[in-house]
């Protein structure tokens, strides 16, 4: 009884910080290059928002490092390169969240998620 009791609280917490999200996620997929240090491991985006990317393979030991992303968003465009910290590792996936995004780049993600269909649109100034 007491593993059932463990499953249910981790699910209902798995609930709560999907509610809390700033943003909901989409399905993508487009090349991503993450640097850790010396290393550049080549991956592709599976879920994206403004905030962060989920990338596959899962390269489960950069966990809770500081990392460079180049997201190559649209085909035939120079990549956005930002800085991020990788959040968490799965059996199919690790997750970045974006940190310290410049103004001129963070405009740039939110114009891509507003053109697929999610984020908060916002007046312009």
């Amino acid at each position: 009884m007491e593993v059932e009791a463990c499953m249910a609280a981790i699910r209902e917490s798995g609930r709560s910080s999907s509610e809390r999200r700033r943003v909901p996620r989409i399905e993508v997929s487009f090349p991503v290059t993450v640097i850790a240090g010396k290393k550049q491991h080549r991956s592709q985006a599976k879920q994206f928002s403004e905030y962060g990317v989920a990338v596959a393979p899962p390269i489960k030991e950069l966990v809770g490092k500081d990392v460079q992303v180049g997201l190559l968003l649209n085909p035939g465009e120079k990549p956005v390169s930002v800085d991020g910290t990788v959040v968490y590792g799965t059996d199919t996936s690790i997750g970045i969240r974006f940190k310290n995004v410049p103004p001129g780049d963070q405009q740039t993600l939110r114009a891509y998620a507003q053109a697929h269909g999610i984020g908060i649109s916002r007046p312009q100034q």
